[in-house]
């Protein structure tokens, strides 16, 4: 099912990808980008929606963060020269409980 970023997404996706040399591309287009939840058991990971073939290139901000059952969860953000995916990896595989926030 495709569907806009939420809020949290945005923010979040901004916070890791606000340093980047992409960001200033990027973060204008988010509110606007079709993503789909990615098959990976409930762990939160989107990827864009596009017309074209497209293809993970690189990394551009990653984080550790932990969901809130305290178990651990990396999360990158990666490109092809625009948002590409937001991957969610959580350390005992299980689905994610609750969206992690922009850490204050």
């Amino acid at each position: 099912m495709t569907r806009l970023l939420t809020k949290s997404e945005i923010d979040l996706i901004e916070w890791i990808i606000r340093n980047s040399k992409e960001a200033i591309c990027i973060i204008p287009n988010l509110p606007s980008l079709l993503v789909e939840e990615m098959n990976d058991g409930g762990m939160g990971s989107l990827s864009v929606v596009c017309d074209e073939n497209r293809f993970y290139s690189r990394d551009i901000g990653e984080v550790e963060l932990t969901d809130i059952d305290g178990v651990y969860l990396l999360i990158n953000v990666n490109t092809e020269d625009d948002f590409f995916g937001l991957d969610v990896w959580k350390g005992d595989s299980s689905p994610l409980k609750k969206f992690p926030s922009v850490p204050q």
